[in-house]
């Protein structure tokens, strides 16, 4: 049987569906978009499995009734790990001496303050910029919450 172009350009054109419908499935359940600015990327891949460690993107469900999250979904980095030495003076927070970033001042929300070691499995999680949302304010998150680690794309 002879096929025509037409025909064959249609079997392609198949064939680059099927795999195109292949990788859309596997794709979006590797992918987190953040919507806010409170981390400098927004689009990460997903690394399941993976112990999170400092510096490390990870993605986890906030239940804060008071800002809206009932609950929403997080994207934060790794600031501070169990063990770590924690310490915040006035607005400013350091973790074994390294400058984490500050609260930003005249919001309605108390600042987190503590100073002494990061408790066992918990985690101290910072944005990258200084009106994030994290730590600072609501204080630890358990590492048992975080569902997945992220390694930033873009």
């Amino acid at each position: 049987m002879k096929y025509s172009k037409l025909n064959t350009n249609i079997l392609w054109c198949l064939v680059m569906l099927g795999i195109s419908l292949l990788i859309g499935m596997a794709i979006p359940r590797r992918l987190t978009i953040t919507k806010t600015h409170s981390v400098k990327y927004h689009l990460f891949w997903e690394i399941h499995g993976k112990t999170p460690q400092k510096g490390d993107y990870v993605r986890l469900p906030l239940y804060e009734q008071k800002i809206g999250c009932a609950p929403c979904s997080i994207v934060k980095r790794v600031g501070c790990l169990p063990g770590d030495r924690l310490v915040s003076e006035g607005i400013k927070y350091y973790c074994n001496g390294e400058y984490l970033g500050q609260c930003k001042t005249g919001k309605n929300i108390a600042p987190f303050q503590f100073s002494g070691t990061v408790p066992p499995g918990m985690v101290f999680l910072v944005g990258d910029r200084d009106n994030s949302y994290d730590s600072r304010y609501f204080g630890f998150k358990q590492i048992a919450d975080i569902e997945t680690v992220l390694l930033p794309l873009f």
